[in-house]
Protein backbone atom coordinates (compact mmCIF):
# COMPACT_ATOMS: atom_id res chain seq x y z
CA UNK A 1 0.00 0.00 0.00
CA UNK A 2 1.29 3.50 -0.66
CA UNK A 3 0.92 6.37 1.60
CA UNK A 4 1.28 10.09 0.08
CA UNK A 5 3.26 11.88 2.80
CA UNK A 6 2.45 15.75 1.23
CA UNK A 7 -35.09 28.76 15.94
CA UNK A 8 -36.54 29.50 16.75
CA UNK A 9 -38.79 28.22 13.17
CA UNK A 10 -36.72 25.26 11.71
CA UNK A 11 -36.65 24.28 8.11
CA UNK A 12 -35.86 20.57 6.97
CA UNK A 13 -34.80 20.01 3.48
CA UNK A 14 -32.38 18.49 0.64
CA UNK A 15 -31.63 15.04 0.71
CA UNK A 16 -28.55 15.23 -1.24
CA UNK A 17 -27.77 11.42 -2.19
CA UNK A 18 -28.89 8.18 -1.72
CA UNK A 19 -26.44 5.61 -3.03
CA UNK A 20 -26.78 1.99 -2.43
CA UNK A 21 -23.68 -0.55 -3.50
CA UNK A 22 -24.42 -3.83 -5.22
CA UNK A 23 -22.84 -7.24 -3.48
CA UNK A 24 -19.46 -6.48 -5.05
CA UNK A 25 -16.31 -6.41 -3.11
CA UNK A 26 -15.59 -3.34 -0.99
CA UNK A 27 -12.24 -1.35 -2.00
CA UNK A 28 -10.21 0.79 0.37
CA UNK A 29 -7.54 3.16 -0.10
CA UNK A 30 -6.00 5.19 2.46
CA UNK A 31 -3.27 8.03 2.04
CA UNK A 32 -1.89 10.77 4.59
CA UNK A 33 -0.62 14.16 3.67
CA UNK A 34 1.39 16.63 6.14
CA UNK A 35 -0.33 19.22 6.43
CA UNK A 36 1.89 21.09 9.15
CA UNK A 37 2.25 25.00 8.87
CA UNK A 38 5.69 26.83 8.77
CA UNK A 39 6.83 27.61 12.13
CA UNK A 40 6.03 31.26 13.44
CA UNK A 41 2.55 30.60 11.62
CA UNK A 42 -0.70 31.17 14.22
CA UNK A 43 -1.62 28.73 16.61
CA UNK A 44 -5.31 27.74 17.49
CA UNK A 45 -6.68 26.41 20.57
CA UNK A 46 -7.74 29.97 22.68
CA UNK A 47 -8.73 32.95 22.40
CA UNK A 48 -6.03 35.04 21.76
CA UNK A 49 -2.72 35.13 19.61
CA UNK A 50 -0.02 32.45 19.88
CA UNK A 51 2.92 32.52 18.07
CA UNK A 52 4.20 28.46 17.10
CA UNK A 53 7.84 28.74 17.82
CA UNK A 54 8.17 24.30 16.89
CA UNK A 55 6.65 21.39 16.07
CA UNK A 56 6.34 18.07 18.36
CA UNK A 57 4.88 16.12 15.94
CA UNK A 58 3.80 16.46 12.26
CA UNK A 59 -0.01 17.42 11.89
CA UNK A 60 -1.54 15.33 8.75
CA UNK A 61 -4.61 15.05 6.73
CA UNK A 62 -5.80 11.09 6.07
CA UNK A 63 -8.55 10.20 3.77
CA UNK A 64 -10.00 6.40 3.47
CA UNK A 65 -11.50 6.03 0.30
CA UNK A 66 -14.45 3.27 0.19
CA UNK A 67 -15.80 2.05 -3.00
CA UNK A 68 -18.40 -1.01 -3.82
CA UNK A 69 -20.68 -1.25 -6.85
CA UNK A 70 -21.44 1.51 -7.62
CA UNK A 71 -21.32 3.54 -4.30
CA UNK A 72 -18.04 5.54 -3.67
CA UNK A 73 -17.53 7.47 -0.45
CA UNK A 74 -14.03 9.11 0.94
CA UNK A 75 -13.24 10.68 4.52
CA UNK A 76 -10.78 12.92 5.62
CA UNK A 77 -9.49 13.68 9.20
CA UNK A 78 -7.30 16.66 10.18
CA UNK A 79 -5.16 17.66 12.99
CA UNK A 80 -6.88 20.65 13.28
CA UNK A 81 -8.95 22.68 15.23
CA UNK A 82 -11.76 22.68 12.98
CA UNK A 83 -13.12 22.89 9.01
CA UNK A 84 -14.49 25.82 7.54
CA UNK A 85 -17.52 24.97 5.53
CA UNK A 86 -15.97 27.23 2.72
CA UNK A 87 -12.80 25.35 2.49
CA UNK A 88 -14.91 22.17 2.89
CA UNK A 89 -17.38 22.65 -0.27
CA UNK A 90 -14.28 23.60 -2.61
CA UNK A 91 -12.26 20.54 -1.69
CA UNK A 92 -15.07 18.14 -1.86
CA UNK A 93 -16.26 19.61 -5.35
CA UNK A 94 -12.83 19.53 -6.70
CA UNK A 95 -12.03 15.94 -5.20
CA UNK A 96 -15.52 14.90 -7.00
CA UNK A 97 -14.35 16.39 -10.22
CA UNK A 98 -10.96 14.17 -10.17
CA UNK A 99 -12.62 11.19 -8.71
CA UNK A 100 -16.13 10.82 -9.77
CA UNK A 101 -17.10 10.45 -5.74
CA UNK A 102 -19.98 12.53 -5.29
CA UNK A 103 -19.39 15.13 -3.05
CA UNK A 104 -22.15 14.66 -0.88
CA UNK A 105 -20.32 11.58 0.17
CA UNK A 106 -17.33 13.03 0.98
CA UNK A 107 -16.64 14.11 4.49
CA UNK A 108 -13.57 16.96 5.29
CA UNK A 109 -13.60 16.57 9.72
CA UNK A 110 -11.12 17.79 12.38
CA UNK A 111 -10.19 15.76 15.20
CA UNK A 112 -10.53 19.40 16.87
CA UNK A 113 -6.84 19.34 17.72
CA UNK A 114 -5.66 22.24 19.92
CA UNK A 115 -2.17 22.13 18.63
CA UNK A 116 -2.82 23.59 15.27
CA UNK A 117 -2.81 26.19 13.59
CA UNK A 118 -5.07 29.65 13.89
CA UNK A 119 -5.82 29.97 10.20
CA UNK A 120 -9.73 31.20 10.08
CA UNK A 121 -12.11 32.56 11.96
CA UNK A 122 -12.81 35.89 13.83
CA UNK A 123 -9.47 35.71 16.01
CA UNK A 124 -7.22 34.88 12.74
CA UNK A 125 -9.31 37.84 10.69
CA UNK A 126 -8.30 40.60 13.53
CA UNK A 127 -4.66 39.72 13.97
CA UNK A 128 -4.35 39.55 10.12
CA UNK A 129 -5.65 42.68 9.60
CA UNK A 130 -4.13 44.39 12.12
CA UNK A 131 -0.42 43.29 10.62
CA UNK A 132 -1.86 44.07 6.78
CA UNK A 133 -3.33 47.54 8.46
CA UNK A 134 0.43 47.83 10.49
CA UNK A 135 2.82 46.36 8.00
CA UNK A 136 1.04 45.85 4.72
CA UNK A 137 1.96 42.37 4.88
CA UNK A 138 1.26 39.48 7.41
CA UNK A 139 4.67 37.92 8.52
CA UNK A 140 2.53 35.29 10.28
CA UNK A 141 1.59 34.16 6.90
CA UNK A 142 4.19 33.22 4.83
CA UNK A 143 1.53 30.92 2.60
CA UNK A 144 -1.77 30.57 1.60
CA UNK A 145 -2.81 27.98 3.94
CA UNK A 146 -6.15 28.06 3.47
CA UNK A 147 -5.41 27.66 -0.30
CA UNK A 148 -2.73 24.51 1.02
CA UNK A 149 -5.66 23.15 3.14
CA UNK A 150 -8.03 22.66 -0.32
CA UNK A 151 -5.77 21.36 -2.54
CA UNK A 152 -4.46 18.79 0.02
CA UNK A 153 -7.75 17.51 1.13
CA UNK A 154 -8.60 16.63 -2.83
CA UNK A 155 -4.83 15.82 -3.11
CA UNK A 156 -5.00 13.03 -0.35
CA UNK A 157 -8.92 12.11 -1.75
CA UNK A 158 -7.16 10.94 -5.06
CA UNK A 159 -4.32 9.40 -4.00
CA UNK A 160 -6.25 7.01 -1.67
CA UNK A 161 -8.69 6.18 -4.18
CA UNK A 162 -5.75 5.60 -6.95
CA UNK A 163 -4.36 3.14 -4.22
CA UNK A 164 -8.04 1.66 -3.41
CA UNK A 165 -7.39 -2.70 -2.88
CA UNK A 166 -9.76 -5.39 -2.49
CA UNK A 167 -10.10 -5.40 1.70
CA UNK A 168 -11.97 -7.15 4.69
CA UNK A 169 -13.85 -5.38 7.32
CA UNK A 170 -13.39 -6.07 10.87
CA UNK A 171 -15.54 -4.07 13.29
CA UNK A 172 -15.33 -3.99 17.25
CA UNK A 173 -15.83 -1.42 19.70
CA UNK A 174 -14.19 -1.54 22.64
CA UNK A 175 -14.29 0.38 25.60
CA UNK A 176 -12.26 2.59 28.38
CA UNK A 177 -15.05 3.92 30.88
CA UNK A 178 -11.85 5.71 33.19
CA UNK A 179 -10.63 8.32 30.67
CA UNK A 180 -13.12 10.85 29.58
CA UNK A 181 -14.85 12.89 32.25
CA UNK A 182 -18.53 15.24 31.76
CA UNK A 183 -16.89 18.73 32.12
CA UNK A 184 -19.63 20.60 33.24
CA UNK A 185 -20.68 20.74 36.89
CA UNK A 186 -23.40 21.42 39.18
CA UNK A 187 -21.99 23.44 41.82
CA UNK A 188 -23.05 24.38 45.66
CA UNK A 189 -24.18 27.62 44.79
CA UNK A 190 -26.78 25.90 42.06
CA UNK A 191 -25.25 27.18 38.70
CA UNK A 192 -23.16 24.80 36.34
CA UNK A 193 -20.01 25.37 35.58
CA UNK A 194 -17.30 23.75 33.17
CA UNK A 195 -13.97 22.98 34.17
CA UNK A 196 -14.24 23.51 37.71
CA UNK A 197 -11.12 23.07 38.74
CA UNK A 198 -9.34 20.05 40.76
CA UNK A 199 -10.22 19.28 43.94
CA UNK A 200 -13.07 22.22 44.08
CA UNK A 201 -15.46 21.68 47.26
CA UNK A 202 -17.61 23.18 45.78
CA UNK A 203 -18.42 20.81 42.88
CA UNK A 204 -21.62 18.29 43.40
CA UNK A 205 -21.74 16.04 40.95
CA UNK A 206 -21.13 15.88 37.02
CA UNK A 207 -24.33 17.27 35.10
CA UNK A 208 -24.27 14.78 32.36
CA UNK A 209 -22.98 11.91 31.11
CA UNK A 210 -20.02 10.55 28.94
CA UNK A 211 -19.81 8.01 26.40
CA UNK A 212 -17.43 5.24 27.23
CA UNK A 213 -17.37 3.35 23.83
CA UNK A 214 -14.18 3.13 21.37
CA UNK A 215 -15.56 1.93 17.96
CA UNK A 216 -13.20 0.37 16.03
CA UNK A 217 -13.25 -0.36 12.40
CA UNK A 218 -10.13 -2.55 11.06
CA UNK A 219 -9.33 -2.99 7.16
CA UNK A 220 -7.52 -5.64 6.48
CA UNK A 221 -6.04 -6.73 2.74
CA UNK A 222 -8.29 -8.90 0.86
CA UNK A 223 -5.84 -12.32 0.69
CA UNK A 224 -4.25 -15.32 2.41
CA UNK A 225 -2.40 -12.53 4.51
CA UNK A 226 -5.35 -10.62 5.37
CA UNK A 227 -2.87 -7.86 6.22
CA UNK A 228 -4.11 -4.72 8.52
CA UNK A 229 -4.01 -1.21 6.12
CA UNK A 230 -6.24 1.09 8.32
CA UNK A 231 -8.35 1.45 11.06
CA UNK A 232 -10.73 4.46 11.58
CA UNK A 233 -11.41 4.80 15.82
CA UNK A 234 -13.88 7.07 17.18
CA UNK A 235 -13.51 8.52 20.84
CA UNK A 236 -16.21 10.87 22.63
CA UNK A 237 -13.30 12.83 24.56
CA UNK A 238 -11.55 16.18 23.27
CA UNK A 239 -8.59 16.04 21.50
CA UNK A 240 -7.07 18.78 23.73
CA UNK A 241 -5.12 17.43 26.26
CA UNK A 242 -2.26 19.07 25.52
CA UNK A 243 -2.33 22.32 23.26
CA UNK A 244 1.53 22.13 22.95
CA UNK A 245 1.96 25.76 24.10
CA UNK A 246 3.74 27.45 21.26
CA UNK A 247 4.19 24.43 19.63
CA UNK A 248 2.64 22.18 16.77
CA UNK A 249 1.32 19.21 17.57
CA UNK A 250 -1.45 16.39 17.21
CA UNK A 251 -2.19 15.81 20.70
CA UNK A 252 -3.31 11.95 21.48
CA UNK A 253 -3.84 10.50 18.14
CA UNK A 254 -0.39 10.72 17.11
CA UNK A 255 0.49 8.24 19.94
CA UNK A 256 -1.98 5.73 19.37
CA UNK A 257 -1.26 6.23 15.51
CA UNK A 258 2.42 5.05 16.59
CA UNK A 259 1.01 2.02 18.65
CA UNK A 260 -0.77 0.89 16.71
CA UNK A 261 1.94 0.98 13.82
CA UNK A 262 4.22 -0.74 16.09
CA UNK A 263 1.61 -3.47 16.01
CA UNK A 264 0.84 -3.33 11.90
CA UNK A 265 3.76 -2.00 10.86
CA UNK A 266 4.83 1.47 8.82
CA UNK A 267 2.40 1.50 6.54
CA UNK A 268 -0.49 1.41 8.67
CA UNK A 269 -2.94 4.42 8.40
CA UNK A 270 -4.87 5.00 12.12
CA UNK A 271 -7.49 7.28 10.85
CA UNK A 272 -9.30 9.07 14.66
CA UNK A 273 -12.14 11.07 14.47
CA UNK A 274 -13.81 12.96 17.55
CA UNK A 275 -17.07 12.03 18.89
CA UNK A 276 -19.72 13.87 20.01
CA UNK A 277 -17.37 15.36 22.98
CA UNK A 278 -18.60 18.72 23.51
CA UNK A 279 -18.89 18.46 27.09
CA UNK A 280 -16.54 15.91 27.54
CA UNK A 281 -12.74 16.11 27.99
CA UNK A 282 -9.78 14.63 30.15
CA UNK A 283 -9.79 16.15 33.43
CA UNK A 284 -10.31 14.10 36.23
CA UNK A 285 -11.71 16.58 38.91
CA UNK A 286 -11.04 14.03 41.44
CA UNK A 287 -7.67 13.40 40.92
CA UNK A 288 -5.45 16.40 42.77
CA UNK A 289 -2.01 14.46 40.71
CA UNK A 290 -3.03 14.34 37.58
CA UNK A 291 -0.42 14.64 34.53
CA UNK A 292 -0.19 17.50 32.84
CA UNK A 293 1.59 18.51 29.11
CA UNK A 294 3.36 15.33 26.98
CA UNK A 295 3.00 12.74 29.72
CA UNK A 296 -0.73 12.80 30.19
CA UNK A 297 -0.96 12.86 26.31
CA UNK A 298 1.13 9.56 26.06
CA UNK A 299 -0.69 7.94 29.34
CA UNK A 300 -4.30 8.74 27.11
CA UNK A 301 -2.83 7.75 23.65
CA UNK A 302 -1.38 4.62 25.67
CA UNK A 303 -4.61 3.78 27.36
CA UNK A 304 -6.31 4.17 23.79
CA UNK A 305 -4.00 1.84 22.03
CA UNK A 306 -4.51 -0.62 24.47
CA UNK A 307 -8.19 -0.47 24.58
CA UNK A 308 -8.22 -0.81 20.64
CA UNK A 309 -5.62 -3.44 20.47
CA UNK A 310 -6.84 -5.61 22.83
CA UNK A 311 -10.46 -5.07 22.11
CA UNK A 312 -9.40 -6.31 17.96
CA UNK A 313 -7.35 -9.64 19.88
CA UNK A 314 -10.93 -10.50 21.06
CA UNK A 315 -13.67 -9.70 18.76
CA UNK A 316 -11.53 -9.89 15.55
CA UNK A 317 -14.53 -11.05 13.02
CA UNK A 318 -15.19 -10.64 9.45
CA UNK A 319 -17.68 -8.02 8.58
CA UNK A 320 -19.68 -8.22 5.49
CA UNK A 321 -19.43 -5.08 3.79
CA UNK A 322 -23.04 -3.50 2.44
CA UNK A 323 -22.01 0.30 1.49
CA UNK A 324 -24.48 2.93 1.51
CA UNK A 325 -24.27 6.69 1.91
CA UNK A 326 -27.18 9.46 2.06
CA UNK A 327 -27.02 12.91 3.79
CA UNK A 328 -29.35 15.62 4.93
CA UNK A 329 -29.37 19.47 5.49
CA UNK A 330 -31.50 21.11 7.79
CA UNK A 331 -31.95 24.94 8.46
CA UNK A 332 -31.04 26.46 12.01
CA UNK A 333 -32.33 30.27 12.79
CA UNK A 334 -30.04 32.20 15.05
CA UNK A 335 -30.43 35.53 16.66
CA UNK A 336 -29.01 38.85 14.79
CA UNK A 337 -26.04 40.96 15.87
CA UNK A 338 -26.31 44.32 14.87
CA UNK A 339 -23.45 46.11 13.11
CA UNK A 340 -22.82 48.47 16.96
CA UNK A 341 -23.14 45.18 18.55
CA UNK A 342 -20.57 43.84 15.51
CA UNK A 343 -17.99 46.42 15.84
CA UNK A 344 -17.87 46.31 19.79
CA UNK A 345 -17.31 42.45 19.83
CA UNK A 346 -14.29 43.26 17.09
CA UNK A 347 -12.99 45.79 19.54
CA UNK A 348 -13.41 43.21 22.40
CA UNK A 349 -11.39 40.57 20.71
CA UNK A 350 -8.82 43.11 19.65
CA UNK A 351 -7.87 44.64 22.41
CA UNK A 352 -8.01 41.76 25.23
CA UNK A 353 -4.83 42.18 26.37
CA UNK A 354 -5.27 45.52 27.67
CA UNK A 355 -8.68 45.50 28.18
CA UNK A 356 -8.83 42.76 30.76
CA UNK A 357 -12.20 41.45 29.60
CA UNK A 358 -13.77 38.73 31.61
CA UNK A 359 -13.47 35.92 29.40
CA UNK A 360 -17.30 34.72 29.08
CA UNK A 361 -17.15 38.21 27.64
CA UNK A 362 -14.62 37.53 25.13
CA UNK A 363 -16.34 33.83 24.26
CA UNK A 364 -19.51 36.51 23.81
CA UNK A 365 -17.70 38.27 21.12
CA UNK A 366 -16.17 35.33 19.53
CA UNK A 367 -20.14 33.99 19.16
CA UNK A 368 -21.34 37.62 18.16
CA UNK A 369 -18.86 37.48 15.20
CA UNK A 370 -19.88 34.63 14.10
CA UNK A 371 -23.43 35.27 13.84
CA UNK A 372 -22.58 38.38 12.02
CA UNK A 373 -20.74 35.92 9.71
CA UNK A 374 -23.21 33.75 9.52
CA UNK A 375 -26.02 36.48 8.31
CA UNK A 376 -23.55 37.58 5.99
CA UNK A 377 -23.24 33.95 4.53
CA UNK A 378 -26.24 32.23 5.07
CA UNK A 379 -29.30 34.71 5.75
CA UNK A 380 -31.50 33.79 8.91
CA UNK A 381 -31.01 30.21 8.54
CA UNK A 382 -27.75 28.47 9.58
CA UNK A 383 -27.53 25.24 7.21
CA UNK A 384 -26.24 22.19 8.96
CA UNK A 385 -25.57 19.11 7.23
CA UNK A 386 -25.63 15.59 8.40
CA UNK A 387 -24.31 12.34 6.91
CA UNK A 388 -24.68 8.47 6.81
CA UNK A 389 -22.65 6.00 5.50
CA UNK A 390 -23.70 2.35 5.73
CA UNK A 391 -20.66 -0.07 6.25
CA UNK A 392 -23.03 -3.24 6.24
CA UNK A 393 -26.01 -4.35 8.36
CA UNK A 394 -25.08 -4.12 11.79
CA UNK A 395 -22.43 -0.54 11.15
CA UNK A 396 -22.73 2.64 10.19
CA UNK A 397 -21.25 6.23 10.49
CA UNK A 398 -23.08 9.51 11.07
CA UNK A 399 -20.83 12.89 10.54
CA UNK A 400 -22.51 16.19 12.47
CA UNK A 401 -21.44 19.71 12.15
CA UNK A 402 -19.45 21.51 15.11
CA UNK A 403 -18.82 20.09 19.00
CA UNK A 404 -21.80 18.38 19.73
CA UNK A 405 -23.04 17.39 23.17
CA UNK A 406 -22.22 13.43 24.09
CA UNK A 407 -25.85 13.70 25.25
CA UNK A 408 -27.12 13.75 21.47
CA UNK A 409 -24.64 11.41 20.28
CA UNK A 410 -25.92 8.93 23.47
CA UNK A 411 -29.56 9.26 21.68
CA UNK A 412 -28.63 8.87 18.47
CA UNK A 413 -26.63 5.77 19.05
CA UNK A 414 -29.64 4.28 21.53
CA UNK A 415 -32.37 5.04 18.63
CA UNK A 416 -30.55 4.13 15.42
CA UNK A 417 -31.69 1.19 13.37
CA UNK A 418 -27.78 -0.43 13.48
CA UNK A 419 -25.85 -2.35 16.50
CA UNK A 420 -22.62 -0.04 16.09
CA UNK A 421 -23.59 3.84 15.85
CA UNK A 422 -20.23 5.32 14.92
CA UNK A 423 -21.09 8.86 15.60
CA UNK A 424 -18.42 11.68 14.35
CA UNK A 425 -18.49 15.33 14.89
CA UNK A 426 -16.43 18.47 13.47
CA UNK A 427 -17.66 17.70 10.36
CA UNK A 428 -17.30 19.91 7.68
CA UNK A 429 -18.11 23.20 9.65
CA UNK A 430 -16.42 25.19 12.35
CA UNK A 431 -16.00 24.05 16.01
CA UNK A 432 -18.52 26.12 17.99
CA UNK A 433 -20.82 24.16 20.82
CA UNK A 434 -23.94 22.47 19.72
CA UNK A 435 -25.33 21.95 23.14
CA UNK A 436 -28.81 20.34 24.77
CA UNK A 437 -31.90 22.49 25.30
CA UNK A 438 -31.43 21.42 28.79
CA UNK A 439 -27.76 23.01 28.88
CA UNK A 440 -28.84 26.26 27.38
CA UNK A 441 -30.55 26.72 30.56
CA UNK A 442 -27.89 26.15 32.81
CA UNK A 443 -25.46 28.25 30.87
CA UNK A 444 -22.02 28.15 31.50
CA UNK A 445 -18.97 28.49 28.45
CA UNK A 446 -20.67 25.73 25.73
CA UNK A 447 -23.71 27.71 25.91
CA UNK A 448 -21.94 30.66 25.67
CA UNK A 449 -20.29 29.71 22.83
CA UNK A 450 -23.41 28.58 20.60
CA UNK A 451 -24.44 31.21 18.03
CA UNK A 452 -27.49 29.48 17.56
CA UNK A 453 -30.72 29.28 18.93
CA UNK A 454 -31.79 26.51 21.34
CA UNK A 455 -33.03 23.30 20.27
CA UNK A 456 -30.18 23.17 17.43
CA UNK A 457 -29.01 20.06 18.83
CA UNK A 458 -32.81 18.04 19.08
CA UNK A 459 -32.75 19.19 15.41
CA UNK A 460 -29.39 17.55 14.50
CA UNK A 461 -30.22 14.34 16.69
CA UNK A 462 -34.34 14.21 14.57
CA UNK A 463 -31.73 14.44 11.19
CA UNK A 464 -29.52 11.86 12.47
CA UNK A 465 -32.35 9.09 12.95
CA UNK A 466 -33.68 10.36 9.48
CA UNK A 467 -30.79 9.51 7.79
CA UNK A 468 -29.66 6.39 9.65
CA UNK A 469 -33.45 4.97 9.31
CA UNK A 470 -32.75 6.00 5.19
CA UNK A 471 -29.31 4.16 4.58
CA UNK A 472 -30.55 1.15 6.60
CA UNK A 473 -33.14 0.48 3.80
CA UNK A 474 -32.28 2.67 1.36
CA UNK A 475 -36.41 2.73 -0.50
CA UNK A 476 -38.43 4.64 -0.01
CA UNK A 477 -37.18 7.35 1.73
CA UNK A 478 -38.28 11.17 1.29
CA UNK A 479 -36.57 14.40 3.12
CA UNK A 480 -38.97 16.18 5.57
CA UNK A 481 -40.32 19.04 4.61
CA UNK A 482 -42.05 21.66 7.56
Amino acid sequence: MKRLILTLPFVFFLLLSRQVAAAEELRVGVAQIDITPPVGFRKGGGYGEVISTGVRDPLFAKSIVLRQGGVSVALVFNDLLSVPPDLSRSARQRASEQTGIPAENIVIAATHNHGSPEYWGPLRDLAHEAALDQHGSDARETIDYQKKLVWAWSQVIGEADRVALPVTMDVCVARQPGLAFNRRYHMRDGSVRFNPGHGNPEIVRPAGPIDPDIPVVLFRRYDGAAEPIASLTTFAMHTAVDGGGTVFTADFPAVLQTRLQQKFGDAFISLFAEGTAGDINHIDVHDTNQLQGPPEVHRIGNALADAVLAELERARRRSPSDLAATSETIQVSFPAVGEARYQQAKQLLRNQKTGRTPFLELVAAWRDCHRHHHRQHYGDRKPLEVQAIRLNADTAIVTLPHEVFVEIGLAIKATSPFRNTIVISLANDVDYYIPTRRAFEEGSYEVTTCPLDPGCGELLLDAARRVLQAVKRMDGYQPRSE
